[in-house]
């Protein structure tokens, strides 16, 4: 089963129709489909997919010339090649003009055992392969490996890709076709707790309930997802420990900068480096209020990963219970108690993949330019104000509120929302609340072109 990636699978077939040489660069964090996605594009094209793996350069070099000669349908007695200057220089022979897809997958291990591979294939790309109608595919899951050393200007290989593609986890509608027998409420559950990482959805058992699922896959001490989050960890960095601390006292509510510093016993300048490595592997995001620039003083830090945050915010501060395998004890009298404040969050992010959607089937009111969060201060009251998501365009701003109670939503909700919105200065204001429950008469009798009332049957 395929699911999604409708975009990429075309950018790849788009690239792959174009005469001559082409190079795209794949990368996004482990376990995020990059593999099975290159494998459904190859399917039915002439390709050659080779994965390394953890080995020293020579035994790395024996595998490739293993896949050269079984491609090209030759004995692999014939040995290994000499370099792998010799191995790309027959295989640009042997294949001449056909077109042939070329893929390198968990390309970082190869250039671990290999420094000089990048140079190598750059030496290959600019005298052998661009005449060719090779098209060369780049795979690999460290983050800061893919964007430093093959994608930055610092690279021998910059300037020879024709485009990249950064993968990222399947966004709530996708990975709600894994479970086509749960309810919505369920469905978020999963997305709350696993994100969009397919290979950890396929780890749940559609005929268990979800938190049967949740108890036996996170909750157990043997269990894959379990250990998966200090695995991750250990791969991307040499000392985890610190960047373990930071997720767990975001995920527990630590939000600004000297917060975080202050509950990890480092200084402001060290944790904003942590930080900014974590943000650029997608495990932290960076906030500041929409309308505001990126330099705003007013910067906080969240959890973007769903699994991270589930993880740290749930399953973490149990481990010593579910290492005494407790851990149905604790998800059952603490953890599910918990659950309902935790998807008001979650619903909020699924609010935006929403909107998202419909932005781009050019649904909405007006083309909206950039999706964020606001607040800030009501000069008059002196209080602190929210609003859940605001959208920038070029015609004005649509302004939303998100409620995931049980309750249906009344008309001093959309009236705090327009108050609200009056902060912030726009000649065109819409507006949408979004509700797991419904809405009464009274709210429903004041919706219109300027307020959209969106609950679960219409999403």
């Amino acid at each position: 089963m395929f699911i999604g990636r409708n975009y990429e699978l075309n950018h790849l077939n788009k690239m792959y129709k174009r005469s001559g040489f082409q190079f795209t660069v794949v990368y996004g964090r482990r376990r995020v489909g990059k593999t099975r996605l290159l494998t459904e594009f190859v399917r039915d094209k002439s390709a050659i997919f080779y994965v390394a793996e953890e080995h020293n350069d020579l035994l790395s070099l024996s595998k490739f010339s293993r896949v050269i000669y079984k491609y090209l349908g030759l004995p692999d007695t014939l040995g290994t090649f000499d370099s792998w200057i010799d191995a790309f220089e027959f295989l640009v022979k042997s294949v001449g003009e056909k077109k042939v897809v070329l893929v390198l997958d968990k390309f970082p291990y190869l250039a671990n055992g290999n420094k000089s591979i990048l140079s190598i294939l750059q030496n290959i790309i600019d005298h052998k392969m661009i005449e060719t109608n090779i098209y060369l595919i780049l795979c690999g899951s460290s983050v800061s490996f893919m964007e430093n050393e093959v994608l930055s200007n610092k690279s021998p290989l910059y300037g020879r890709r024709t485009s990249q593609l950064k993968i990222k986890p399947l966004d709530f509608f996708e990975t709600s076709k894994f479970f086509s027998n749960y309810s919505y409420n369920d469905l978020l559950k999963v997305y709350g707790a696993l994100g969009g990482i397919p290979q950890y959805l396929i780890q749940f058992d559609s005929s268990l309930s979800v938190d049967e699922n949740i108890v036996e896959n996170m909750f157990d001490k043997s269990a894959f997802l379990y250990s998966e989050v200090n695995m991750l960890l250990r791969q991307e960095f040499n000392n985890p420990a610190v960047y373990r601390s930071i997720i767990e006292a975001v995920a527990r509510g630590a939000s600004k900068l000297n917060e975080i510093a202050t509950k990890i016993g480092e200084s402001t300048s060290k944790t904003a480096i942590y930080l900014k490595a974590l943000t650029e592997l997608d495990i932290i995001e960076r906030l500041v209020p929409i309308t505001e620039k990126n330099n705003s003083r007013r910067t906080i830090y969240q959890i973007s990963d769903l699994y991270y945050l589930f993880y740290y915010r749930f399953v973490s501060k149990y481990t010593d219970a579910i290492e005494q395998e407790l851990g149905r004890h604790v998800y059952d009298t603490r953890v599910y108690q918990e659950w309902s404040t935790y998807l008001g969050y979650v619903f909020e992010k699924v609010c935006v993949m929403y909107l998202s959607r419909e932005n781009t089937k050019m649904s909405l009111p007006f083309l909206i330019l950039k999706f964020g969060k606001w607040w800030g201060t009501d000069p008059i009251k002196k209080t602190r104000e929210e609003i859940d998501i605001i959208g920038l365009g070029d015609d004005g701003m649509i302004f939303c509120e998100c409620k995931y109670k049980s309750e249906k939503v009344d008309l001093s909700v959309l009236n705090k929302l327009i108050e609200r919105s009056r902060l912030i200065p726009t000649d065109k204001r819409v507006y949408y609340i979004f509700s797991k429950s419904g809405f009464t008469d009274q709210l429903l009798e004041r919706a219109n072109d300027d307020i959209h009332l969106i609950d679960l049957s219409h999403m």
